[in-house]
Parts: C-alpha cells; structure tokens; sequence
C-alpha cells in the first residue's frame, strides 16, 4: 500500500505546484507591466522557488517509473552489446573513443562527476560572458540598468532601508572573514583539512577574481545622487552579490551534507536561494549597484560554486578521506549562520553608515518657450525597457508647491510612492473594486527618470478600477526668471483589462488622450495655450493600449 500512495501523493503535489507555478509566472509578468522592479524581483524569486518544488516532486512521483524506465534501459543496452556493429565499436582503440567513454564513468575521478562539474561551470560562466559583453558594449540592459536605479529613491522607506542595511551587512568583507574562520575551525576540528584548505583557497580566489573583473571592466557606479550609503571601487560584479552567492552555497552545501533529513536539506536551500536574493536587491536598493552588475555576481558566483562543491565531491570520494560521510556536525551550520545573522544586525550600523543624498536639479536657462525651443525638451515618456509611449501633453513653469497646490485645490489627489506595500494594497483593493484615492501610478520614465509627482482624481464609480491620472517631470530647465519648466503625460482609465497574450489585469486607457488634456485644464480652471511638441501620431503604452494625439500640449503658468 505504501509504495501506492506515496506516488499518488507526489502525484498530487506535483499537479498543485504546476498550477502554483503558472499563476506565479502570471504574476510575474503582471509584475513587469506594473512597472514595480521590487515586485517583479520578489515574483521572480517565488518563481525559482515553486520550480524547485515542481522538479522535487516531478522526481519522487516518477521513482517508481523510472525504476522501470533505468531496468528496461539496462535490459535494451544487454541486447544492443551483443549486436555487430555496437561490438565492433566497442572494442575500437580509438583514443577519442577512450576518451569519452572515461568522461562518464561513474567510479573514475575523472568520469562523471568532473563531466557534469565542467557542464554546470560551463553553463553559468557562458551566460556571465554574454552579459558582460552586454554591459561593456552599452546594450539595451544598460538602459533598464539606469531607470530601475532612477527608481530607488522614489520607493525607499526608512523601514525598508534599515531591513537591507543588515541584509547587505551579511557579505561584508567583515562578515565574510568571520564566516571563513568559522568554517575552517568547524573543518579542521573534525580532521577535515585539505577542505579547510580549499575554503581558504575559495575565498581568495574570489577576491581576487572580483578585484580582476572589476578593474578590467571599470564601470563606473551609480551617480552619487543615487547612493545612500558610501562605497568606493567599481561597479561589476557586486563583490557582495558573489560572496553571498558562493559562500552562502558552500555554507548551505556543508549543511546539506551534514544532515539525512529531506526536509532540513530543502529548507537550507530555500534560505540560501532567499538570502542571496536579498543581498543581491539590497545592492541595488541602497543604490551601490545596478541590477546587471548584481545578476552577473550570481552568475559567475554559480559557476565557481558548481567547480568548488564539485571539487569537494572528488577529494572526499576518490581520495579516501578518513572522516567519513559527516563534514561537520549537523548542529555547527545553523549555529554559525545565527551567529552571522546577529553580528551583521549589531554592526551594520557602525559598518554600513547611511547618509542623506541632497539632490540639485540642473538648471538650464530657456528665454522663452515656443515652437523653436521646445524641441530641447525631453518629449516622450518611455518604458522601464526604453520603449517610446505617449508624447508630452502638458508643460507647466512654476514651483512645486504651486503645482501641488494647483491640484490639491480643486479636488485632485496626490499619489502614493510605488513600494512594495502600497502596490499590493492598489493591487487588492483593485481587485476588490474599492477605491484607494491615492493609489501609486504604474511608474513611467522620461528621459531614464520615473515620474517626480503623480495625480490622481476619482470618477462617479467611486472605484480604482476607473480614475483620471497624470505623470509630472521636473525637467532640467527653467526661464530666465528662475520659474522651473515641468512636463506632464495624462491619459483616463477607464476601466480594467487583461491586456497581452498572457491577458494581464492592467488598467485600460481611453485612446483620446487629448480628451483626458481638455478634462484636466478644464477641472483646474486654468488657461493654457496650445503648443505643437510632435506630429499627430498613433502608438501604444506600455501594456498595449492605443492612442492617439494631434501632437499639442497645453502650456500653463502657475499662480
């Protein structure tokens, strides 16, 4: 009875999981439209996560199977032996022959498990050199590199900063030195010293592989404005994204060999997957890193954890080492990393210093706005990948407080920062069909940078499902007279869709845009003059919807 139900239950599982992991991979795609990178990063971790279930699963549902698949295997490879030709070639003395065949040997040091070591490094360290060329040769990454940065400062709460200050803290080069010494006494108290040796040897060779890399490739960090905590060096790779990356694996690989218990192992690699997740968003949160410079880290840091742990496999298999199947104590691991994850909450204070960044706008002069001058505005709004959207439709000369104002006044709302939370609250109320008067807007970009302010006003359907909204600029000019010059797109929702071959919920958009620029002059009581910006023109937002323009934006000063 129990080896029936015991695949009956995989069974289930793994039809459960299958249905977890497409609606997660819906979200995460959801996640992009919405333009939210945290929340993208966070669906994509539980993305990797349900698949690891999938995979456990697939396997232990399929044991009995493929018990059966492995006999009639072995049984087709007895009858193939016998037949003339596989004979023939079987006893041929070619060397490449030989030599292959030794590269899958199972008992041989140099057979299987150095094979699939090289395969796995091989894999990794080949998507690292496609990046690496995509970055050094400025490719179209490199622009979702500077918007996602351009974002940070918008979304970042004084909880969420103090939350990633000690998750950077964790790979330190302090926390890294700590984690070394720990694991080389836990090693070389049970005897364990040529591994104790090759954990030296890793770390340094990390060191020095990031020091390489980074002085080669000389890319610059993120502009001061962007940063809130000091870092000096280069910027790819992340040197705490590869250490989380590579001695978070070992530390999790050690445990990994420590302990019998399934469950023990799996939740050991769930807490590794999450906590060089963690590192890798908290690089680019505080501002230090790009995202292409954190998903690098992780690439290469895979390929040296596969050649380290496949390294380790050979010594403690082929060399006869005396210390038997237990690496260290069972206990040791989660001990040592408790340890670690107090140390790097007491000192990250003292060890990762946060600092206000005071941003300057540029001030470029314009005489005068006109047809000839405006064209040395920024233009278009863009998505977070650089694709063109909707044409400026509103350019405003005054100060921040008279455009709040402006708004406020007449029953307008100011939206919500794009975080974590206050999406999730849009995205349930939404669902709910409720109103959130001050729901984020979906960011946009404009010339690389998200939206400075954002309004929002509700319609008679007391609903989010329906709102008028406009995206505001700070642009890098003002007059001669010191007024600054704002930029603003504005288009109605006027209700929710499933947009895209995946049929997403987003927010459908009246494609009379300049409907939506009439409504809002209208509602604020003011009087603008039309300007010619762009051509009449069609297009497309960043979920699919169409619009159309006659190309004019209303030019308004503030009171």
């Amino acid at each position: 009875m129990r080896s029936v139900s015991t695949p009956k239950k995989y069974y289930f599982a793994t039809l459960t999981t299958v249905i977890l992991l497409a609606l997660n991979l819906y979200a995460t795609k959801a996640m992009l439209i919405f333009g939210s990178p945290m929340l993208f990063a966070l669906a994509l971790l539980i993305e990797f996560a349900l698949l690891g279930v999938f995979l456990y699963n697939v396997t232990r549902s399929l044991a009995t199977p493929g018990r059966v698949a492995k006999s009639l295997a072995f049984s087709a490879w007895d009858g193939l032996k016998t037949n003339v030709y596989v004979k023939k070639v079987r006893e041929s003395r070619s060397p490449l022959l030989a030599w292959t065949s030794r590269r899958f040997q199972v008992h041989d040091k140099y057979g299987l498990l150095l094979t699939t070591t090289a395969l796995v490094a091989s894999f990794f360290l080949v998507n690292f050199l496609n990046l690496l060329f995509a970055v050094t040769s400025k490719g179209p990454i490199t622009q979702i590199d500077t918007r996602v940065l351009n974002l940070m400062p918008s979304i970042r709460t004084p909880l969420q900063t103090s939350f990633f200050r000690d998750v950077t803290t964790l790979a330190n080069f302090q926390t890294t030195l700590l984690l070394t010494v720990a694991i080389v006494i836990a090693l070389w108290r049970k005897r364990h010293r040529v591994l104790a040796g090759i954990f030296i040897a890793v770390v340094a060779a990390e060191e020095l592989i990031t020091w390489i890399i980074k002085n080669s490739v000389q890319r610059h960090r993120p502009d001061q404005t962007l940063r809130i905590i000091r870092e000096g060096g280069y910027s790819f790779p992340s040197g705490h994204a590869f250490r989380a990356t590579l001695l978070f694996g070992l530390l999790a690989y050690l445990f990994y060999k420590s302990t019998a218990s399934k469950w023990a192992r799996f939740i050991a690699i769930g807490l590794y997957v999450l906590s060089v997740f963690l590192v890798a968003v908290s690089r680019i949160y505080l501002g230090v890193h790009y995202p292409s410079d954190v998903w690098g880290s992780v690439l290469i840091g895979c390929a040296m954890l596969a050649l380290s742990i496949g390294g380790i496999e050979i010594v403690t298999r082929y060399k006869n080492s005396s210390a038997g199947p237990m690496i260290v104590s069972k206990k040791t691991i989660p001990v040592i990393s408790g340890l670690l994850v107090a140390f790097a909450i007491a000192a990250s204070p003292f060890l990762v210093l946060i600092h206000q960044v005071v941003i300057t706008p540029a001030n470029l002069v314009l005489q005068a706005i006109d047809a000839k001058t405006v064209s040395r505005l920024p233009l278009y709004s863009e998505t977070l990948t650089g694709s063109r959207m909707e044409p400026i439709n509103f350019i405003f000369v005054g100060s921040e407080n008279q455009l709040v104002n402006t708004f406020t006044i007449h029953g307008w709302y100011k939206a919500d920062k794009s975080t974590v939370s206050n999406t999730l609250r849009a995205i349930a109320v939404g669902f709910q069909g409720r109103q959130y008067l001050t729901a984020p807007v979906t960011p946009s970009y404009l010339n690389y940078e998200p939206e400075n302010i954002a309004f929002e006003q509700s319609t008679a359907t007391h609903s989010l499902k329906q709102r008028h909204h406009t995206r505001i600029w700070r642009t890098d000019y003002v007059l001669s007279d010191g007024r600054q010059i704002w930029v603003a797109t504005a288009s109605f929702d006027e209700g929710v869709e499933f947009a895209g071959a995946a049929k997403l919920p987003t927010h459908h958009i009246d494609p009379n845009i300049d409907r939506e620029r009439t409504y809002i002059i209208k509602s604020l009581r003011l009087q603008g003059d039309l300007l010619t910006v762009v051509q009449p023109q069609l297009g497309k937002n960043a979920s699919g919807d169409s619009f159309f323009t006659d190309g004019k934006a209303e030019l308004v000063f503030l009171n």
